[in-house]
């Protein structure tokens, strides 16, 4: 009985705890790790990190849990952002699920959900924005990609439309005693 047959074609690379790279990492497949990577991540699948990354990471899909990351995020498909993780940079992704903390610009496609631990100091560009009590959030939040017309909810009113606008006010000016 083959127990590896349907993993067969699945590459997985593994650092584990302790280890520390020095430069970037370009890899076709998976990564699991664990370590520390001064330098860049690319990945045309899923990276999973426990560990801490200073430089920028372009993947598929990302998972992070009990990490530190300073450097940019972007992800083909979501980003999953758990616990214990802190992470100094933008994500830009398709979805994105936040229990941990992030200050960086986050421009999300589609929707993001966060958690009731998450701490986001950050400007947020969404199609939707879920948010559990206890969150905290700092920063302009926008449904720029949301399929609604503001105009279409809140139309201008004929009060609006007739307000005159107020002239600009003189400039003040100060005269000298002789």
């Amino acid at each position: 009985m083959n127990n590896f047959s349907e993993t067969a074609g699945v590459e997985v690379a593994f650092i584990p705890k302790g280890t520390i790279i020095n430069g970037n990492i370009d890899i076709d497949g998976k990564l699991d790790m664990h370590g520390e990577i001064n330098g860049n991540i690319v990945s045309n699948d899923r990276v999973t990190l426990a560990g801490n990354v200073m430089g920028d990471i372009k993947a598929n899909d990302i998972y992070a849990k009990d990490s530190f990351i300073e450097g940019k995020i972007e992800c083909v498909k979501g980003a999953e952002i758990r616990e214990n993780t802190i992470i100094l940079g933008d994500i830009d992704a398709d979805s994105l699920v936040v229990d941990g903390s992030i200050q960086g610009k986050l421009d999300i496609k589609g929707g993001i959900i966060i958690g009731e631990k998450a701490i986001i100091d950050s400007d947020i560009k969404a199609k939707s924005i879920q948010v559990s009590n206890g969150a905290a959030i700092n920063g302009h939040c926008s449904l720029c990609y949301a399929e609604l017309n503001i105009n279409d909810v809140f139309p201008e009113t004929e009060a609006e439309a007739e307000k005159p606008k107020q002239p600009a006010k003189p400039k003040a000016t100060v005269k000298s005693k002789k």
